[in-house]
């Protein structure tokens, strides 16, 4: 069939300017393309990696126990990366929900102002997920200043 990879992710939001102050002033995204009902935040050298798709003010919010997205993931280059990035949320006063260790992860979860909710995690190289298929349901909760070298 051909597939190679997930493109990008497509959220919604009220405010596309609460999502350019969190995807772009945040985490740091470049916005690639915007108009007045979405915009195209991405990494480095790809057309989009996220996108934002404006929804109207009084639509829900994303609800524990309803069929839909529970989350994407966004990987750091190391666990260093992952101990800076939960400083910078921590400064920018993002509430952190929860962190975990996966066995071939360490994780971060947070969520954007209307509440779509981020894994941000770092892979752990000295796991091998190829012999290991036991990473499903693992959650080891970590402390995040244990992780600092």
């Amino acid at each position: 069939m051909g597939i190679k990879r997930v493109g990008h992710v497509v959220v919604k939001m009220r405010d596309l300017e609460a999502a350019k102050r969190f995807y772009g002033g945040i985490l740091g995204m470049t916005i690639s393309s915007e108009s007045d009902i979405a915009i195209f935040f991405r990494f480095a050298d790809y057309h989009h990696d996220i996108g934002v798709f404006k929804v109207p003010e009084d639509a829900g919010s994303p609800q524990d126990g309803q069929v839909g997205l529970l989350h994407f993931a966004l990987v750091v280059d190391s666990q260093e990366s992952l101990v800076r990035m939960h400083e910078h949320l921590q400064a920018e006063g993002v509430t952190i929900e929860a962190m975990f260790d996966h066995g071939m992860t360490r994780s971060l979860y947070v969520k954007d102002p209307d509440g779509n909710a981020i894994e941000i995690y770092c892979e752990v190289p000295e796991y091998d997920w190829r012999t290991n298929d036991d990473f499903v349901g693992f959650l080891k909760p970590i402390d995040v200043e244990a992780l600092i070298p």
